[in-house]
């Protein structure tokens, strides 16, 4: 979901309170994931591969309700990527554990979050990368599946939290909802939901980041 738009200029991330602001990015890192295990890209893919890997595992860059943001990966139609915690792990806790944001966005005037442009994926979760626990989902509700609300948190232009899940947008994911304690591997999977125009077809990955996690044990 590509409208005309223009990219933003580009400012720090602003500390809250008096946080110093090399400790606020450490503690973002912690929140994100660290390298892309597999990447298999389905029909129509293409947009965002020039700046693969980096454009999925920094923090999200969204474009609020009523755009998309541009700074995502295409994972074309039916195809699937998995991110991985290395030195952190998500961990089961009180509400949300982490967030998938992708770029879908409302129509005017915004207030309807059923009215809008939605690509949706299926998540699934692992701790070793070879077993996989699914999240139930409704296509036709999008209830469990990812790519439904807008993202929020732009590190370019806000400094909403990521990992605040009452602020940031996108998608919210509980472990408790599967009984998983713990994951460091999340696989997002397009779900055919939607076309799209050759290069952008399939569900745009923009980032994942942590509500709750720990230092892996090692």
């Amino acid at each position: 979901m590509f409208p005309a738009l223009l990219l933003a200029t580009s400012v720090l991330l602003a500390p809250p309170g008096d946080q110093p602001l090399k400790s606020q990015i450490s503690n973002l890192k912690s929140k994100l994931p660290d390298r892309v295990a597999s990447f298999s890209p389905g029909p129509g893919a293409g947009y965002g591969q020039k700046k693969f890997p980096d454009v999925v595992l920094g923090p999200p860059k969204g474009g609020g309700k009523l755009k998309a943001g541009i700074d995502v990966l295409s994972l074309g139609d039916g195809g699937s990527i998995v991110l991985e915690f290395v030195d952190n792990e998500v961990i089961d806790d009180e509400g949300p554990d982490f967030l998938v944001f992708e770029n879908p966005f409302l129509q005017e005037k915004g207030d309807d979050p059923d009215l809008g442009f939605f690509e949706l994926a299926k998540v699934e979760v692992s701790s070793d990368g070879e077993t996989w626990t699914a999240f139930p989902f409704d296509t036709g509700t999008r209830k469990g599946c990812a790519g439904h609300h807008p993202v929020l948190a732009n590190a370019d232009e806000n400094d909403i939290d990521p990992s605040d899940p009452a602020n940031a947008g996108g998608d919210p994911f509980d472990l408790k909802e599967i009984g998983v304690k713990s994951c460091r591997f999340v696989r997002i999977t397009d779900l055919k939901s939607k076309g799209g125009a050759e290069g952008t077809a399939g569900f745009d990955l923009d980032a994942i980041a942590a509500v709750h996690s720990r230092p892996r044990k090692k």
